[in-house]
């Protein structure tokens, strides 16, 4: 009596099913949660109440002999509504004792879609926290925070299957007298289309373009050779030359870009700032050498 007057009272949709899931009873909630009365619950399977896709999940959780004995802890489930929508739905399932009158099973389900939407919304914003982190603003591309991370990372990846890693380090040439002759906006909006054009000839799936900091970008190469690396970068290094800028300032203006080449096999003991280094090296060599160029140091 006393369950029967709670369970009536209840916002939450409380089910009691025998050992095949089978309704025995259905608390009035049903007519929220799900749009139909209690007595049409009765001839269905508990399983039923819920999304097709989520059923083998929630039966495998709940009932199964490895599941968990006695109470359960909640879980998120679709519930399905009379008119085939779903609903999200927090379930938790108890055994009942022996000759309860009940059944074998007492299962409550609590409205979550609201809680479901706020947890979706939330993640979200947090991806896209996350991402803003790791990007740069006026160009698009990984920051330097983020070329760290992966630069590290694929050190360690070329170290563990002995395989080469390339970087280059590439540099606006001139751009301090571009700057000081057109203004900030104007500089930031040559950046950017520097920015696009390394993006859009470094394609390859696990290559990452970078902007490493003021006019300076960063590609790192997993898996290519100092042959390869230097095809890249010349690549890039052209590309930049023929970029149209009459989009920017009336007539044009000469754009190019001086690239340094590193590429190395992974040695313990060692780290990726030494490829940095020697990439770095190799852009000062080719500033030295009348810029618009590619250099590898040997």
């Amino acid at each position: 009596m006393r369950f029967r007057l709670l369970a009536e009272h209840s916002i939450d949709l409380i089910v009691a099913v025998d050992a095949d899931l089978a309704i025995r009873y259905a608390s009035p909630a049903t007519a929220t949660l799900l749009g139909c009365q209690p007595a049409d619950l009765h001839g269905h399977t508990l399983a039923e109440l819920l999304a097709p896709e989520d059923r083998a999940a929630f039966i495998a959780r709940h009932f199964t002999r490895s599941a968990q004995r006695g109470q359960s802890a909640p879980d998120l489930f679709r519930a399905l509504r009379r008119d085939g929508s779903t609903l999200w739905v927090e379930a938790r399932v108890a055994s009942l004792p022996p000759g309860n009158g009940l059944g074998d099973y007492l299962v409550t389900l609590r409205d979550a879609d609201q809680r479901k939407r706020a947890e979706d919304s939330l993640g979200k914003v947090n991806a896209e926290l996350s991402t803003l982190a790791s990007t740069d603003a006026l160009t698009g591309l990984p920051n330097r925070r983020q070329f760290d991370a992966t630069l590290h990372k694929e050190w360690y990846r070329a170290l563990r299957d002995g395989t080469p890693l390339g970087l280059l380090m590439i540099d606006v040439d001139r751009f301090k007298p571009l700057n000081d002759r057109f203004g900030h906006q104007v500089g930031d909006a040559f950046l950017a289309l520097v920015g696009k054009v390394i993006r859009d000839n470094v394609r390859r799936a696990g290559d990452m373009a970078a902007r490493y900091g003021g006019e300076e970008f960063a590609v790192v190469l997993p898996g290519t050779a100092a042959t390869g690396a230097l095809e890249i970068a010349d690549v890039i290094r052209r590309a930049v030359a023929n970029a149209d800028t009459r989009g920017i300032v009336e007539g044009g203006y000469p754009l190019s870009v001086s690239v340094g080449v590193a590429a190395t096999v992974a040695l313990a003991g060692g780290g990726s700032a030494s490829l940095v280094h020697s990439a770095d090296a190799a852009l000062y060599q080719a500033k030295r050498n009348g810029r618009n160029r590619v250099e590898l140091l040997q």
